[in-house]
């Protein structure tokens, strides 16, 4: 009950810290890749059977970026601390190439990268798998997050990457059927449920909201120092082996110089519905909460963290050019054709070829003699688009790149410039106004490498052969 009770308040303190946010991210993301999405629904309503025409041209400015970063796809290195270190250091850059591999790391990032950019938000995890289903041996891998807005991070934290984050929640909702076949036997909680008053937040009539809840969970232990300065751990194996040794006589008293003890933590998870523990709680084998959350541009205003994506403050350039746009489509449509203006005495006898010369194609229109209107009748022309109209939409499509900083060298549009170094030069400048979402990107990949360093040893922690790939792409074992 206590774990239970934990976990739907911190799922409440996280989500309502950054409901905000995700609210805003998905009227982004739909803005950009949802048909309709582009005008307000009051406008809609008040337009009634109005014509409502999109020009998406965000979608184009958000996929040069995303693709930018597919051609240009960052990768982590691992450095060693000491000169000694080198080789362990190669061999751990070589498995973590091969993990990446085995992973399609280049897909999790690109589907992460689609969320960056239009979003605001892109996520990923790493996680452990059985080698095969007949195997008791684990593999690491990346996993991408199919739904990166249900995962929940410490709102408490501080550093950039969520290293100091204390706990993350992972939602999905599926069908009760799902649910009573997956945990038949879940355990029963002796409590009666109307002790809390979000239940409609974790189950309706036909899904029941789950969790993945992870959190470091402290403890303290002792550490010595040695007389060389090697600092140990009295639970490891070296660590008893000196303390067999001091018992027996075999070490001096002083060998151990000094002991401390230091609070640490290790990393717990289990998964949960609002009314039972479904499985664990179980101990990860790494010291680092297993997920990666990148974002587009992040700021703290009034102390509220709030981060966004590209198009939202293109949002209301691209509106505007929306409704110009449709304003001058609309008015083309609904000028009047050009017409013949006769008089009675002319049309007489041949209003039925007259009423339907603006639907056919007639090769010739028959009329009679007015000696009071003399001549053919006249061709009267149809009334202009206003020049006010052509304008607003140029204005509104500069705005757009104006905002974005993506103009039309960096779009593959011909400009003004007539050099390749000019050219070059107008296309660098889209790419440094954008750069911050490759670059977060490029920081959420050397965390990525960060958790992947110390989980590894402690996965592969018995003989077996491995795959490690170069920097060269050349493979050893």
């Amino acid at each position: 009950k206590e774990l239970l009770t934990r976990i739907r308040d911190r799922f409440k303190v996280m989500h309502e810290a950054d409901s905000e946010n995700r609210r805003e991210a998905l009227s982004d993301m739909k803005f950009v890749n949802v048909p309709g999405e582009q005008w307000d629904s009051d406008m809609k309503k008040r337009r009634n059977k109005r014509p409502c025409y999109e020009f998406n041209k965000l979608r184009v400015t958000c996929k040069r970026v995303i693709n930018d970063i597919r051609a240009n796809r960052p990768m982590g290195k691992v450095r060693a601390v000491e000169n000694g270190d080198k080789s362990t250091a190669e061999i751990l850059e070589g498995l973590i190439r091969n993990v990446w591999g085995n992973s399609d790391g280049d897909t999790v990032i690109d589907q992460a990268a689609e969320y960056q950019v239009t979003g605001g938000m892109g996520a990923w995890r790493v996680t452990t798998k059985y080698a095969s289903e007949d195997a008791f041996e684990q593999h690491v891998a990346v996993e991408s997050i199919a739904k990166p807005y249900c995962l929940y991070a410490d709102p408490a934290c501080h550093d950039y990457m969520k290293r100091d984050a204390r706990d993350f929640i992972l939602t999905d909702r599926i069908a009760k059927a799902t649910y009573e076949q997956r945990w038949p036997n879940k355990a029963a909680v002796d409590w009666d449920s109307q002790e809390f008053d979000d239940d409609e937040e974790w189950q309706d009539e036909e899904t029941v909201r789950i969790v993945e809840y992870w959190w470091k969970e402290p403890y303290q232990k002792e550490i010595w120092q040695l007389a060389d300065g090697k600092v140990v751990d009295p639970e490891s194996d070296e660590g008893e082996a000196i303390e067999a040794a001091l018992e027996q006589g075999l070490m001096p008293p002083d060998f151990i110089r000094q002991k401390r003890t230091v609070t640490c933590h290790k990393v717990r998870m289990c998964i949960a519905s609002g009314e039972a523990i479904l499985e664990g709680p179980t101990d990860w084998a790494g010291s680092h909460l297993p997920f990666i959350i990148v974002y587009g541009e992040s700021m703290v205003i009034d102390g509220k963290h709030l981060w966004w994506g590209l198009p939202r403050f293109a949002k209301d350039a691209q509106r505007s050019y929306n409704i110009s746009r449709t304003a001058i489509a609309e008015t083309i449509a609904m000028t009047p054709q050009a017409k013949f203006w006769a008089t009675v005495e002319q049309a007489k006898g041949h209003e039925a070829r007259w009423r339907v010369a603006h639907d056919e194609n007639i090769p010739f229109q028959l009329y009679n003699a007015d000696p009071k209107a003399p001549g053919v009748p006249q061709r009267m022309g149809g009334s202009d688009v206003p020049v006010a109209l052509i304008q607003e939409s140029q204005i509104a499509s500069e705005e757009i790149k104006a905002v974005t900083g993506i103009f039309d060298a960096s779009l593959g549009n011909r400009g003004n410039e007539t050099s390749g170094r000019a050219i070059q030069a107008r296309q660098q400048q889209g790419e440094i106004a954008t750069y911050n979402f490759q670059d977060n990107l490029a920081k959420g990949i050397r965390r990525t490498w960060e958790i992947l360093v110390d989980l590894i040893p402690k996965v592969y922690d018995t003989e077996r052969d491995l795959r490690i790939i170069g920097s060269d792409g050349a493979e050893d074992y």
